[in-house]
């Protein structure tokens, strides 16, 4: 077992610095120099030097796997990037639709020689269903950069290219069985049948428990924020936890026996394809696999020697694997577990009062050990990939996680049972809902308090959390055999904790006021605030990965703002406005001023309309310039007038604090920048928000001359429009402009002086 553990740790410890590490033209060499004394050191014949070969020759084994899984996927894709091509395939999963295509997962045949997993997006294949084979003329593009930065979603899927549809696209009438299209047309009925048996409010918690289908639940933005907020994502992720319910409720029926053991693999692997194997899925029934199988063959099962043999085989199928965020936080939490669970156990055990009932003593601290044992390794993790850490998730786990396996067993009884008796199913579907709905209360509850969630976009958060580990370790090392390790530096990370978020608001609240220009990436969030006012103008971006509500909501919060006075939207596109509905879930918002019939191609208003009717945001629509003030902000409002086209006819906005002014033209063009020039008195501005981010449309230098700012800041991101475009920084320059770009300098955030 050591032996096989040393061998799968450093394959995959190799094949994890080659993704991250490690340059491409570095590991076939290194490979060579490493295998070389390995084979040479086996000449010696000295036992204490086994592991020392293993560990080299399987290093060595994981550089050269990585580099020839790249030259014949990654490199072939890139080699196709930007081809427009013939081709044929075969799809593997129910296409998603969305506007005006659908995307789909195929396997398409580029040549005689090449078939590569990719991702379809067509106008073709609504009615496709897995198996189905096509034929048609594709742009194909390498799926590892996406909006200009590397993407590891893709390639840890197998997926290496996106191919748009080019003219026609017809299906063949050939249709191929596979057990991934099979288990991928079952997932669909299941979630019909789920919405079906489960009332409005909890179908999309139980949807993602019980399938890991999670596009309901995060459209329902409020839902998704709590869960996150208060550390519960984890129950919706597919991952041991849910294998291993499934495991015991088959226990329960059928005993510990080895017909259960059996039938307990054909479930497993059965639901890790129905969940759409993803690799924390794939971990969890490995791992499931190994422990069912070793009294069925004689062997004793070493759950650490099962994580590492289960993560090589992962990596041994696909490599890219280890740029999965969902196999790190399963790999992460398990090794957490056995790490530090047991340890954590025993001292909170101890200090349980012996009183209290067994089995609640027993609830009580394997929850709390295995909730903190997670931690470990997981909040960095989380900290990296999301930006935020939750500070209340043992709490949460404790309150909630009896109920997790009531909700995942009982709600798949209801589906099977709906296929039998669909009134009954559909009463007995209402009553377990209350468990679900016991859930979100309690992420609501949780989730609410400042302190429930800690975001690194401030800097010093992450000094903090450096601080925690620190502390713990510490304690470690220096109380040994006493009870206190866990509680000194428990009560100074909360201590602590409290001390930053006070001196957070403090630092803030005490200045005479902030603009920021939130990065957003390609879009516009602009956050203005000054004692206890906040005013946001825009939230929305394209060409993200992340939501403009996301960044725009974290950064509100990490600075200790509880809520928006108001929100401006200059104009209803889909960078200035799609990311309202997330920052209204983060932060409740008083009042929206939207200006006069503007245009909406992309259908935002309507949603926010329902939102605000929620929360009862007042949202107003001025048709006339407008003047207010918001404690020491004042705010000046200038509707848009006849120049340009009615996508840059936007609402305009002068803001100041304290004579400190800040001046945002949204996306209009030169003629109404004239056109507000000769209207308003625009002088003494000291910060211009660049037009159209930084668009050669905008800018003009009748507006550059006139309001004299010194500073100038280009909110913008990747973009294939150019922005900002050379001649739009020579003006800005030629004007003696200090310029800041979001895309260069992150979130620029002004103190007023």
């Amino acid at each position: 077992m050591r032996k096989l553990a040393i061998a799968c740790g450093s394959f995959s410890a190799a094949v994890f610095l080659a993704h991250f590490l490690l340059p491409a033209a570095w590991l076939l060499p290194i490979a060579l120099i490493l295998v070389l004394p390995g084979i040479g050191l086996i000449l010696l014949r000295r036992r204490w030097l086994l592991s020392v070969i293993i560990s080299l020759c399987a290093i060595s084994a994981g550089l050269y796997l990585y580099a020839m899984h790249q030259m014949l996927t990654l490199d072939r894709a890139h080699a196709l990037d930007g081809q427009e091509l013939s081709c044929s395939g075969q799809v593997l999963s129910v296409p998603v639709n969305g506007n005006g295509w659908v995307r789909s997962e195929v396997l398409l045949q580029v040549d005689e020689h090449t078939s590569m997993k990719s991702t379809l997006f067509s106008n073709s294949l609504k009615e496709a269903v897995p198996g189905d084979c096509f034929e048609g003329t594709f742009l194909l593009r390498s799926a590892d950069i996406r909006n200009g930065e590397r993407y590891d979603n893709n390639l840890a899927r197998g997926i290496y290219l996106t191919a748009n549809q080019r003219g026609e696209l017809k299906l063949t009438g050939e249709r191929h069985f596979t057990l991934r299209g099979w288990a991928a047309s079952l997932n669909e009925k299941l979630c019909d049948r789920i919405r079906l048996v489960f009332p409005k409010d909890t179908f999309a918690f139980f949807q993602a428990l019980m399938l890991g289908e999670k596009s309901d639940l995060y459209a329902d933005e409020a839902l998704h924020l709590s869960l996150s907020r208060a550390g519960l994502m984890h129950m919706v992720a597919v991952s041991g936890m849910h294998i291993a319910f499934l495991v015991g409720m088959l226990r329960q029926l059928l005993g510990n026996t080895r017909r259960a053991s059996i039938l307990s693999l054909l479930l497993i692997w059965c639901f890790v394809l129905l969940t759409g194997s993803s690799p924390s899925a794939v971990r969890a029934g490995l791992m499931q696999t190994i422990a069912l199988l070793a009294p069925l063959l004689g062997r004793e099962d070493d759950p650490p020697t099962s994580l590492l043999f289960a993560l090589a085989l992962i990596l041994l199928q696909n490599p890219y694997a280890a740029g999965s965020v969902s196999l790190q936080l399963s790999f992460a939490s398990l090794a957490g577990i056995e790490l530090f669970s047991d340890r954590i156990r025993n001292a909170v055990l101890a200090s349980i009062p012996k009183r209290l009932h067994w089995r609640l003593r027993n609830y009580l601290s394997s929850n709390i050990a295995n909730s903190l044992g997670v931690l470990v390794f997981t909040t960095p993790l989380v900290g990296l990939h999301f930006g935020y850490v939750s500070t209340l998730s043992p709490l949460t786990n404790l309150f909630t996680l009896w109920a997790v396996p009531l909700c995942f067993g009982t709600g798949y009884f209801c589906c099977l049972f709906s296929l039998l008796y669909l009134p009954a199913a559909l009463i007995l579907a209402r009553i377990v809902s209350w468990m679900a709905r016991y859930i979100i209360l309690v992420a609501g509850v949780f989730s609410a308090p400042d302190f429930s969630c800690l975001y690194l976009c401030l800097k010093w958060n992450w000094l903090w959390l450096v601080l925690v580990y620190v502390l713990f370790i510490a304690a470690a090392v220096l109380l040994k055999n006493s009870w206190l390790r866990w509680v000194y530096p428990t009560g100074l990370a909360v201590f602590s904790l409290f001390v930053l978020l006070t001196a957070t608001r403090l630092y803030y609240g005490n200045a005479p006021g902030y603009m920021t220009a939130v990065d957003v990436d390609q879009g516009q969030s602009l956050v203005v605030f000054s004692g206890e006012d906040t005013i946001v103008i825009d939230c929305g971006n394209i060409n993200s990965l992340d939501d403009a509500g996301d960044r725009a909501g974290s950064y509100l919060c990490s600075r200790g703002r509880d809520d928006i006075d108001l929100l401006v939207l200059t104009h209803l596109h889909t960078d200035h406005a799609d990311g309202v509905l997330r920052l209204m879930a983060y932060l409740p918002v008083r009042e929206i001023l939207v200006g006069p019939e503007m245009e909406d191609p992309n259908d935002l208003i309507q949603p926010i309309l329902e939102a605000a009717q929620r929360s009862g945001t007042i949202i107003t629509e001025i048709d006339e310039d407008l003047t207010g003030s918001y404690g020491a902000i004042s705010l000046h409002l200038f509707v848009p007038g006849d120049a340009g086209e009615i996508n840059e006819r936007c609402v305009t906005a002068k803001i100041g604090i304290d004579g400190y002014d800040l001046l945002v033209t949204g996306d209009i063009n030169m003629a109404a920048e004239r056109e507000l020039v000769a209207k308003e008195d625009l002088s003494n501005i000291e910060v211009l928000v660049v037009g159209h981010h930084g668009s050669k449309y905008a800018s003009s230098p009748e507006l550059l001359e006139s309001i004299g700012a010194d500073t100038a800041i280009i909110s913008c991101g990747y973009n294939t429009f150019g922005h900002p475009t050379p001649e739009t920084l020579e003006r800005l320059d030629k004007y003696g402009y200090t310029v800041y770009r979001t895309d260069e300098n992150g979130t620029v955030e002004l103190r007023v002086p």
